[in-house]
């Protein structure tokens, strides 16, 4: 039985040890988000984990004041950004919820142990039974 609760609590701690941050793998870092504004005179890329990889800007936005460069890099921003959320948090992409997976395997790893516990108890019954009829 301990074996089986090493086995379990050796589980635990490597998902543990998942949370910890690491670099993202070679795929992950090859999804872009993509977004523009102002009728495409501002264009934004973004890369994982939320980072702007490019941002390029026709030089006639420039005639239009700080407040709309601004307005339209905001814009840009935020669509590459919405763009990079929807590719990386669909089908297999998903992300992973650790603390409930933590959560899950916790109880796994207790209702485990808890039927072991009454099966080796109902063994060692019927071996006693045994036992004393020979």
């Amino acid at each position: 039985m301990s074996a089986v609760d090493q086995i379990l609590t050796d589980t635990r701690r490597a998902l543990d040890g998942m949370r910890e941050p690491r670099p993202a793998d070679a795929a992950a870092e090859q999804v872009t988000g993509e977004g523009e504004a102002a009728e495409g005179k501002v264009r934004v890329v973004a890369t994982l984990p939320g980072h702007v990889q490019s941002m390029t800007m026709d030089p006639r936005m420039m005639r239009l004041g700080s407040e709309a460069v601004c307005e339209a890099l905001t814009e840009a921003v935020n669509a590459a950004l919405a763009d990079l959320r929807a590719k990386t948090t669909t089908g297999a992409n998903a992300p992973v919820d650790l603390e409930r997976l933590s959560g899950d395997l916790e109880a796994i790893q207790t209702e485990s142990l808890q039927s072991m516990r009454t099966m080796f108890g109902a063994l060692e019954d019927v071996m006693g039974r045994i036992d004393r009829r020979t």
